[in-house]
């Protein structure tokens, strides 16, 4: 599949080389730059968070230090970078203002997680049509914390957070009109969550950071956890009710030891696909995403780096998995799912407690009929500098 961006990206970043060469410069300024602008939307002062901002800065260097970066590409990191330590701010105020925020329970989670490509999104969606269940959006991951009443705050609406998810993924589908075959994107279906979570390797994919990437895989992701905690906490504050949150994302599988440490009541759904499909789908898509931010783009660099870190977050798994409780883990065969979906959805949720009823049948039935990719996702593990053979004995047969 071709991975370039449209057209009109390259002539853009050209107009563009002037103002961002000048603007950052110097990534340190970069970054006060950003809790200003952070701090100014908002109307909140920054109280003491030396941690959080001392990390997210050392992303932020790494982003913006990368080499052959594009304009739009440093203009993007910024902001991702801007509205990360918003949502970090907005969610400080509030429960300072609102202690008890922090009491809302988080009742027995399920978490979607895998090798990327099998299937994760659709289980993700599928799952989330019980009625008993809530599934963040991605207007809602965008833009997630409430108001929390303080004066002099900038509180947006759910219309304004809504409308500004869908300026971004119209610009998206501008930017790269065959992302939605990769990875389909909607404001108002289920996202994952490691657009709350403060460090993953979702970061790796937009731009190359080695550094950044070492230090993700050798740290306590636990404060990371902590932090997505609070956000689900927040937002249940607003809209709360009996209802069990499914979250999902293949990049848990390497931190699951400190996602069961935050959530020790959350039930951990592995789905898994022959891993050469898996690897070459995800090849592709990080194809794609670096190509919206860099001048020039290595597939044989993705398929190494890549193939490397999968099998290093299934080895971490699969340790958590063998020193878990029974009933922690429930595998979801992507033959399974794509078979029977329906018949997948109820053996999970009744195997989970959680009564199948009519309602639930009829929504879960719907959300298979629907066709989401505007065409097909062709790609071959051959792009990537790999062969079949490489893959599945990296991965143990």
């Amino acid at each position: 599949m071709n991975a370039r961006p449209a057209w009109w990206v390259a002539p853009v970043n050209s107009l563009l080389t002037p103002v961002t060469r000048s603007r950052f410069r110097d990534p340190a300024r970069a970054f006060e730059a950003a809790e200003r602008a952070a701090a100014d939307r908002s109307g909140l002062p920054w109280p003491r968070d030396r941690e959080f901002r001392s990390e997210l800065r050392f992303l932020s260097d790494a982003w913006l230090s990368a080499p052959g970066i594009t304009p739009l590409g440093r203009l993007s990191v910024q902001n991702e970078v801007e509205r990360r330590l918003e949502t970090r701010l907005r969610l400080l105020h509030l429960f300072d203002a609102r202690p008890e925020t922090a009491d809302q329970v988080v009742d027995r989670p399920v978490f979607i997680t895998g090798l990327p490509r099998t299937g994760t999104t659709f289980a993700h969606g599928l799952l989330a049509q019980h009625t008993r269940t809530r599934a963040p959006a991605l207007w809602e991951l965008l833009n997630p914390v409430p108001p929390s009443g303080r004066e002099g705050e900038r509180a947006l609406d759910r219309r304004e957070r809504l409308a500004s998810a869908r300026s971004s993924i119209r610009f998206l589908d501008a930017m790269a009109p065959r992302w939605q075959s990769i990875h389909p994107m909607h404001p108002l279906e289920p996202e994952e969550c490691v657009f709350v979570l403060p460090h993953s390797l979702a970061h790796h994919v937009r731009i190359p950071v080695p550094e950044y990437r070492a230090w993700v895989e050798e740290r306590d992701a636990t404060p990371d956890y902590e932090f997505l905690k609070a956000v689900l906490q927040a937002m249940q504050s607003v809209r709360g009710g009996p209802r069990r949150w499914v979250l999902k994302s293949p990049l848990h599988l390497g931190g699951l030891d400190a996602l069961l440490k935050v959530f020790p009541d959350a039930t951990v759904v592995l789905t898994d696909r022959d891993p050469v499909r898996a690897t070459a789908s995800w090849g592709s898509l990080v194809e794609a995403g670096m190509s919206l931010h860099l001048d020039r783009v290595d597939p044989h660099w993705i398929g190494e780096e890549w193939l490397g870190i999968w099998t290093r977050a299934m080895a971490r798994a699969e340790r958590v998995r063998a020193e878990s409780a029974p009933g922690t883990f429930v595998d979801l065969p992507y033959d399974e799912l794509t078979a029977d979906p329906v018949g997948v959805a109820e053996r999970v949720w009744t195997g989970l407690g959680e009564e199948f009823d009519d309602l639930s049948r009829r929504r879960t039935t719907d959300y298979t009929r629907r066709d989401r990719r505007p065409s097909p996702h062709r790609y071959t593990i051959d792009r990537y500098g790999l062969t079949p053979e490489r893959v599945l004995t990296a991965f143990g047969g």
